[in-house]
């Protein structure tokens, strides 16, 4: 295939029989032939956007400029010997073929492929054993946790027609460059069904996708205490499903006969038989939720016993977003049961009310969330799809629709379907600030060192929105972390006149106190941890709402010890954008 040539005519790439063009801010592919075929078309149309895509971004797992060079060399090695080298081999021939594909046709190494589709895989490795073993380690490596996606999947008597739709959405690091070269892949495989897939230039990791017998399937990172690399992950059960499950009892084989090496969960939804189940996936088991009540839900969390015990979020209150998500979407589903259709679909993943205050809120605990790279809706049983396009939160732009029957006969001229418009913003104000956020969460990815720059971006985004809590916090942190004490504090001060989650004030007292520690003033910063330990005492009576641990486990630590420039490396005022690092 090497000595195939590539040809550009008319806007469009074409090699051999797979074509490229880019239709509303989509890179449109239509891909045919073995798993390496596949791999190397998909490579060699994207070639260049690959090269600048976020596949490169993603191979590099430890960013932390701080760690030293030679510790950040021995702990590559590591992850190679311990994680990667078991992944790979634990991995089905296919999967592996359509990333040498990728790797021979772009011109990256597959390494970089390889680790830059299996990003994820390091944060669900690690994270038990450092959140149980290592917490200073966990601390000062840079891995983040970063994932968070939601789902959910409405039929019969809950939608408008009765039919099948699914919403989704992927969140995740790579703001800047994901959404920029977002792929759709139309591929007809050599063996199996033909279906469409949803991700970046190089990125299958994440990447939803739809198959002409009706299954839709999408993945979702979670962190289960039961997790270890020999086995497969969430890019090769995703590519077998869509190649080779007809119904839901083939899916279900599928995640339950094969070797697990993830800590995860599976939407799959038939729309043949209008029904739909979550696999909670773990290295001992997949646990099965079947729809209830005509709907199904995921977000980043347990909801069945088995795996509620030995899920990280759900014992620790790590993360108010996942419960915060799926809570909201219950919400908009039972408020519009009998009236969901696609264009309210999209409504519901651009949505942007918080649970936990019913305010209009940017950046965190809600359904759009800040770091959101891809958006679809799909209504299986016609076998159309809609993909958002536009830049982070993608699912705050236009989806562009697409017939998968015509646009796989090729067909490209009847393939086109109505354009859903997606969430409005009930304050325009909020919608300013949250693209100036954006702008100042692409340039900290993009360049860290950059923190005035940044800093002066969030705090524009807070003269247009300025009950939005999160812009306080990021900007005490970069103060912090700049020496400005005294104005950091006045912004938390600030921050805490606003309404806001019980997560929210308890992280906002962990700031003044750490900040009241930073300027010597010990029996105030005390004053503070004694706060949250009142809260986490008090707290929420609703189980999933309740005060993040590690808060409270880091107030402890402070009250023991002061917080001093040492600890600035730490997570309590880690400079995330994402929020998902366990501390909100």
């Amino acid at each position: 295939m090497n000595n195939k040539k590539l040809l550009v005519k008319n806007n469009k790439r074409y090699f051999e029989e797979a074509v490229l063009e880019k239709r509303n801010k989509l890179y449109v592919l239509h891909l045919k032939g073995s798993a390496y075929d596949i791999g190397y078309q998909h490579g060699i149309l994207l070639r260049e956007e690959i090269e600048k895509g976020a596949v490169k971004f993603y191979s590099d797992t430890l960013r932390n400029e701080n760690l030293n060079p030679l510790k950040k060399l021995i702990l590559k090695q590591v992850l190679k010997k311990k994680i990667y080298n078991p992944l790979e081999k634990a991995q089905p021939k296919e999967i592996l073929e359509q990333f040498h594909g990728i790797s021979d046709g772009s011109g990256l190494s597959y390494n970089t492929i390889f680790r830059g589709n299996h990003r994820a895989n390091i944060t669900m490795i690690l994270t038990p054993i450092l959140f149980r073993t290592y917490l200073k380690k966990f601390n000062n490596l840079g891995i983040d946790l970063e994932e968070a996606c939601s789902t959910f999947m409405a039929t019969k008597e809950a939608t408008s027609k009765g039919i099948t739709i699914v919403g989704r959405n992927t969140d995740y690091s790579g703001v800047h460059l994901w959404p920029k070269y977002q792929t759709i892949s139309f591929v007809e495989p050599d063996d199996g069904f033909k279906y469409a897939q949803i991700g970046s230039a190089g990125v299958l990791m994440w990447a939803p996708g739809m198959n002409e017998e009706g299954i839709v399937v999408c993945a979702h990172s979670m962190k289960y205490e039961d997790v270890d690399p020999n086995g497969w992950s969430i890019p090769a059960f995703t590519d077998k499903i869509l190649r080779d499950a007809q119904n839901l009892e083939d899916a279900r084989k599928i995640l339950k006969k094969n070797p697990r090496g993830v800590s995860c969960g599976f939407v799959v939804t038939d729309g043949k038989s209008k029904n739909a189940f979550a696999a909670e996936i773990s290295k001992s088991k997949a646990t099965i939720r079947w729809m209830e009540d005509n709907h199904l839900i995921m977000t980043n969390m347990a909801i069945s016993e088995d795996k509620r015990k030995i899920d990280l979020v759900s014992k620790y209150n790590l993360n108010e977003g996942c419960p915060g998500r799926y809570r909201r979407l219950k919400q908009l589903i039972e408020k519009n049961f009998g009236k969901i259709d696609p264009s309210l679909a999209a409504k519901f993943m651009g949505d942007h009310i918080r649970y936990t205050t019913g305010t209009e809120r940017n950046a965190y605990g809600i359904i759009a969330v800040d770091d959101n790279v891809n958006s679809m809706v799909f209504s299986p049983e016609e076998l159309k799809l809609w993909i958002a396009a536009g830049p982070a939160p993608v699912c705050n732009n236009p989806y562009i629709g697409f017939n998968f029957k015509q646009e796989i006969k090729g067909n490209t001229s009847n393939s086109t379907l109505e354009t859903l418009e997606g969430y409005k913003f009930k304050d325009q104000n909020k919608k300013k600030g949250m693209k100036i956020f954006n702008q100042a969460y692409g340039l900290f990815e993009s360049n860290p060192k950059k923190l005035r720059n940044i800093l002066n971006l969030i705090q524009e985004a807070l003269n247009l929105d300025p009950e939005e809590i999160i812009y306080y916090q990021m900007i005490a942190k970069i103060m912090i972390h700049l020496g400005q004490y005294n104005d950091a504090m006045g912004f938390i001060s600030k921050a805490l006149e606003f309404k806001q989650s019980l997560n929210e004030k308890t992280h906002n007292y962990l700031l003044l106190g750490i900040l009241y520690d930073l300027k010597k003033d010990r029996e105030n910063s005390i004053k503070y941890y004694d706060k949250i330990e009142k809260l986490a005492k008090e707290g929420s009576q609703d189980p999933w709402f309740k005060v993040n641990r590690v808060l409270v486990a880091f107030a402890n630590k402070y009250r023991k010890e002061a917080f001093n420039k040492k600890n600035l490396k730490e997570r309590s005022v880690s400079i995330n954008f994402s929020q998902g690092s366990g501390i909100e």
